[in-house]
C-alpha cells in the first residue's frame, strides 16, 4: 500500500518530488523518484509490508525496460513467483511488486487475469516509450489522472494532481455529486474539473500521448458451478473465506482486524483465528490483533459485541473510546486529506486506523462488502418480494424478515405494505431510466432476479465503490493498509451465483454467511440482528462536545463567504440543531453534517490553497 504519482512528459524534478511529498501519509516508510530523461517520470511514497528491505523499494526496474510504480498488493504472489520461476525468472526481492513486474513482463495485460488483489500500478516502457496504466476489478485502490493538452499526469488522491492544473474549479456537476455522494465514485467523474477517475476492472495504454483503456475483467462473465444444496453452498462460500483470509495474512508487519460486533467483521476475524490456528506460509508471527471503537454512553456503541467476539476467539482486544472534542483541531486537516464530501462524521474510522499504527499493526483484514453482497441492508430485503411471489409461505418470510431486522429497536417501525409497493416501484422506475441512460450497466448480460440485481447495483455502481474509496482515505490518513477477504473475485462471483433464497432464509438476513461461520463464533454474534452500523452518535456530538467549534465556525469570514453551501441557512439549520430541545432525526444530523463537510471541502480546497500549497491555485 504506497502513494503513485507520475507525469508523462517528465516535468521539473525539484517541484515533482515536492507534489509527491503530498502523498507521504500514504507511505511514511520511503520516498523515490526516477526519470527517463524528458520522457516520463514516476514517483513512489513507500509503506512496506512485504519485504521491508531496500531491496523490495519503488521506483522498480525490471529487465532494464520496465518501470514500476505499485499501490496496493498480489495476494497470490508466492504462487505466481513459482509459476515465473518455472519459466526462468529471476529475482531479487521477496516482494510482490517484482513479481507483478515480471508477471507484466512475461504476459503482458493478460497478466491482470492471474492476479488475485487489489492494485493500482503504472508501467513506463523504456523501450516503446509509452505508459501502462491498470485498477483492480473492484476499484479498492484509487487512481487518478489528469490530460490537458501534451501533458499527462496521475496520482494515487486528487490532491497531487492540483499543482499541475491551470486552475482548480469544482466540477461543473459538484453540486449533483456531493448531493448525492453515492451516485458517482464509480463514474470517472471527480469533484474537481480536469481531473478523472481511471476506472475499475480496466487497464490503459498512454501511447504518443493518447489514452485508450479497455475493460478486462467483466463481473459475473464467467460461470460459477454453485452446489445445488444449500449446505454445500454453505461449505463452499467457508472455504472461499478461508482462503481469502489466509492469502490476505501474508505480511512481513503485524497484522489485525476492526471488529464491530456484526456477522461482518465477526466472520473475518473467525477465520483469521483459524488461519492462524492452522498455520499459513508467509504468515506473520504477530497476527492476533484486534481493535474496538465505542461510543460510551450512546446507543451507537456496539463494543461490547465486538469485545465478546475477540475474547471467543482468543484474541487481544485494543479498546478504542472515541472522545471527538480531543480532536476538534484536527478536522480540517482531515477534510484536505479525506478530499471528498462524505455522508457520515468519519471521526472514528480515522481514529480507529491511527489507534492501529499506534500499536505497531500496519495491515488490519476488515469485513466490508458483507451487506451488499449478502443482503444487509433493511430496504435490500424487499427487493426479494418480487423473487418469492407468487408463493405466499415464502412472501410472508420476506416481509417478516423485513419487519423482525431489529427485533430490538422499538424506533424501528419499517414500511407499511403499501408503502413498500410504492418503494418498489420506485426503484424500479430508477432503474429502468438509469438503463435507459447508460448509468447502470448489467455487465453479465444475465437474468440476476430482484434482488441480486438490486445488489449488484450496490456492489458495482452506488454504495459499495463509495464505502471503498472512503475506507482507503480513513486507514491511509495514518498509513495503515486494508484488506477485504469479502471482496476477493471468487466470493463475488459465488455471491450472485447462488439464489436469493441462500441470502435470505429463516428470517435472517446474510444467511449463508452466518451459517458459514457458526463453527468458530457465538450464537449469540450469528443470530444478531440488531446491528446499527459503525457511524458516530452524530446528534449527540454536534450537540455536546462538537457544539462550541460548529458555533465558532459558522461565524467565521470563511464561511459567511463560502460559495458551495448557502451559509445563512445552513447557520439557522445548525443553530436549530445545537441549540433545539426537540428530538432531532438522526438522517437529519447526518445530513447537516455532510452540508457543512462541503463548506470544510471549499475551505480546503479553494479558500486555503494557498496556505497548503505554498501558491495559489486559483
Amino acid at each position: 500500500m504506497c502513494g503513485i504519482l507520475g507525469a508523462v512528459p517528465a516535468v521539473e524534478p525539484e517541484r515533482f518530488r515536492s507534489v509527491l511529498g503530498r502523498l507521504s501519509h500514504r507511505g511514511p516508510d520511503g520516498e523515490g523518484v526516477w526519470q527517463d530523461r524528458e520522457h516520463a517520470i514516476l514517483g513512489h511514497r513507500r509503506l512496506a509490508i512485504l519485504d521491508v528491505s531496500e531491496s523490495a523499494s519503488q521506483p522498480m526496474q525490471y529487465l532494464g525496460r520496465y518501470n514500476i510504480v505499485f499501490n496496493g498488493e498480489i495476494y497470490n504472489f508466492l504462487e505466481i513467483r513459482r509459476d515465473l520461476e518455472g519459466l526462468g525468472h529471476q529475482f531479487k526481492s521477496s516482494s510482490d511488486t517484482e513479481v507483478l513486474v515480471a508477471a507484466f513482463a512475461q504476459w503482458g495485460p493478460h497478466c491482470l487475469n492471474r492476479l488475485n488483489g487489489m492494485w493500482a500500478f503504472a508501467i513506463w516502457d523504456s523501450d516503446e516509450r509509452r505508459l501502462f496504466l491498470s485498477r483492480d476489478r473492484m476499484g479498492e485502490k484509487p487512481l487518478f489522472y489528469s490530460h490537458i493538452g501534451h501533458y499527462f499526469t496521475f496520482a494515487s488522491e486528487q490532491k497531487a494532481l492540483l499543482p499541475y492544473l491551470e486552475h482548480v474549479r469544482p466540477s461543473a456537476r459538484f453540486h449533483e455529486m456531493s448531493d448525492s455522494s453515492y451516485a458517482y465514485e464509480a463514474t470517472q467523474d471527480c469533484l474537481f474539473e480536469n481531473i478523472r477517475r481511471f476506472p475499475a476492472a480496466h487497464y490503459g495504454w498512454l501511447t504518443d500521448g493518447r489514452l485508450e483503456t479497455s475493460r478486462y475483467w467483466v463481473p459475473l462473465h464467467r460461470s460459477v458451478d454453485v452446489p445445488a444444496k444449500y449446505p454445500n453452498q454453505v461449505d463452499c462460500l467457508r472455504e472461499l473465506l478461508l482462503d481469502a483470509c489466509r492469502i490476505r495474512m501474508r505480511a512481513d508487519v503485524p497484522i489485525g482486524t476492526g471488529l464491530s460486533g456484526g456477522i461482518d467483521s465477526s466472520a473475518v476475524a473467525a477465520c483469521i483465528a483459524e488461519i492462524g490456528r492452522r498455520g499459513a506460509e508467509r504468515l506473520p508471527a504477530d497476527w492476533q490483533n484486534a481493535f474496538v471503537a465505542g461510543f460510551p454512553g450512546t446507543v451507537m456503541d456496539e463494543s461490547a459485541y465486538a469485545e465478546h467476539v475477540a475474547h471467543h476467539l482468543g484474541i487481544s482486544v485494543f479498546k478504542l473510546d472515541i472522545q471527538p472534542d480531543r480532536y476538534i483541531d484536527r478536522i480540517e486537516d482531515w477534510a484536505y486529506l479525506l478530499e471528498e464530501v462524505h455522508e457520515v462524521n468519519p471521526l472514528p474510522h480515522i481514529l480507529l486506523y491511527r489507534a492501529m499504527r499506534e500499536q505497531g499493526v500496519v495491515v488490519s483484514l476488515d469485513g466490508h462488502g458483507g451487506d451488499e453482497l449478502f443482503c444487509g441492508y433493511e430496504s435490500s430485503i424487499l427487493h426479494a418480494l418480487p423473487d418469492a411471489a407468487p408463493n405466499l409461505p415464502a412472501l410472508r418470510m420476506v416481509l417478516d424478515t423485513y419487519r423482525n431486522c431489529h427485533p430490538r429497536n422499538k424506533h424501528f417501525r419499517g414500511m407499511s405494505l403499501p408503502e413498500i409497493l410504492a418503494y418498489l416501484a420506485r426503484s424500479r422506475v430508477r432503474r429502468m431510466r438509469d438503463e435507459r441512460h447508460g448509468t447502470l450497466v448489467d455487465f453479465s448480460g444475465k437474468r440476476l432476479g430482484s434482488l441480486n440485481s438490486h445488489l449488484f447495483e450496490l456492489v458495482f455502481r452506488t454504495v459499495l465503490p463509495t464505502l471503498l474509496r472512503n475506507y482507503d482515505r480513513y486507514s491511509m490518513i495514518s498509513g495503515v493498509e486494508i484488506r477485504i477477504p469479502l471482496l476477493d473475485h471468487r466470493i463475488v462471483d459465488f455471491a450472485f451465483a447462488i439464489p436469493w433464497q441462500s441470502k435470505i432464509r429463516n428470517g435472517f438476513t446474510k444467511a449463508i454467511l452466518r451459517d458459514a461461520v457458526t463453527p468458530w463464533l457465538p450464537e449469540s454474534i450469528v443470530t444478531r440482528k440488531d446491528k446499527i452500523g459503525f457511524a458516530p452518535p452524530i446528534r449527540d456530538w454536534m450537540r455536546g462536545p462538537l457544539r462550541e467549534y460548529l458555533l465558532d465556525e459558522i461565524a467565521s469570514h470563511s464561511f459567511t463567504t463560502a460559495e458551495l453551501i448557502k451559509p445563512r441557512q445552513l447557520s439557522a439549520t445548525i443553530r436549530q440543531l445545537v441549540f433545539g430541545s426537540r428530538p432531532v432525526r438522526l438522517y437529519t444530523a447526518e445530513q447537516t453534517w455532510k452540508q457543512f463537510g462541503i463548506y470544510l471541502w471549499e475551505k480546503a480546497f479553494i479558500q486555503n490553497s494557498k496556505r497548503r500549497f505554498g501558491w495559489s491555485l486559483g
